[in-house]
């Protein structure tokens, strides 16, 4: 006779066919299971061979049938320990990996230390330079995208402007499974992937990052000019002569110099020479459109934006001597 007996009850006693990757995770063993993805069925049919009155026979079992559990875990990261303030608004670079086997979702939140200031929110630094550039957006909701097994992705912590920032400033991030968190071996029943239940990892599924805040650097500038005389043999200017003027923007000390711009009147007894204006030898319309530089007839006027020091800009115009 042949016995056949099947066991339908889970007990979360022990440590069942279903939970044997994440009990294994929990007690420090070698996680025989562990790189199973959540929700993978573990199929068991048994087959016995017997010699039957009619001859030999094989009789396969029931299949026994149990699925992989969603371990839920985290890694979060910080790309640097402190970030220098200038006084604009700023971001704060970190890495979030999804430690589980699941597909995961990852709450995200700022906190300031110590100052007064406001986080806009998270954005994804689309090009891993720790920097909120143009053209990359604040995430709409604190949640990451859906993360992969194993999958890590660049994030920001964007914030406004601080008017000041004191000596035990700093910056706190928190994040944690979408599903849940807590102490190793948490159970949310039938929240894991393909409705598996899902347990929390050693990791506690939880992390917390602290970036230390300090005012930047403040950048220095200096505006050297020359000047160089083009005349038909005389050492010295006279009527027609064309002087060539070079204004050297030199900024240092570390930091961005915002909204930077050069004026620069052209001087009486002389003529702007159109069409002279350049910007580190590019030239530059003398008309008011799109390009950095303009003459309005009475001065020249290049804008040079933001510049990141240390940094020079060169500019150069000509004018006549009357």
């Amino acid at each position: 006779m042949i016995s056949n007996a099947r066991t339908s009850q889970r007990t979360r006693s022990s440590c069942p066919l279903l939970r044997a990757a994440v009990c294994a995770v929990l007690a420090g063993a070698p996680p025989a299971l562990a790189q199973q993805r959540a929700g993978t069925p573990i199929v068991n049919v048994a087959v016995a061979d017997a010699i039957m009155d009619s001859g030999p026979a094989r009789i396969a079992s029931n299949a026994a049938t149990l699925r992989i559990d969603e371990l839920l875990g985290i890694t979060l990261l910080a790309s640097t320990n402190a970030i220098a303030v200038e006084g604009a608004g700023f971001a704060a670079p970190f890495v979030i990996t999804n430690a589980g086997n699941g597909v995961e979702r990852f709450v995200l939140a700022a906190t300031l230390e110590g100052v007064a200031g406001t986080v806009v929110g998270f954005a994804i630094d689309g090009n891993g330079n720790g920097v909120f550039d143009a053209g990359e957006t604040v995430l709409g909701t604190a949640l990451t995208p859906v993360l992969a097994p194993g999958e890590a992705i660049r994030l920001l912590a964007v914030l406004a402007p601080l008017q000041s920032v004191p000596a035990n400033a700093a910056l706190s991030i928190f994040s944690r499974a979408q599903t849940g968190s807590g102490a190793p071996g948490t159970i949310y029943p039938g929240r894991g992937d393909g409705s598996t239940d899902a347990i929390v990892g050693p990791t506690t599924a939880e992390a917390t990052i602290r970036f230390a805040l300090a005012r930047g650097a403040s950048p220095e500038a200096t505006l050297v000019k020359s000047q160089t005389l083009e005349s038909t043999g005389a050492t010295t200017g006279m009527r027609g002569s064309i002087i060539t003027y070079s204004l050297a923007a030199k900024f240092n000390g570390g930091g961005t110099a915002r909204g930077a711009s050069v004026v620069d009147p052209i001087p009486a007894g002389t003529a702007f020479v159109p069409g002279s204006l350049t910007l580190d030898g590019a030239a530059l319309s003398d008309a008011s459109d799109g390009d950095a530089g303009s003459f309005d007839g009475t001065r020249i006027a290049v804008a040079l934006g933001d510049i990141a020091t240390p940094q020079t800009r060169t500019i150069q115009f000509k004018v006549t001597i009357q």
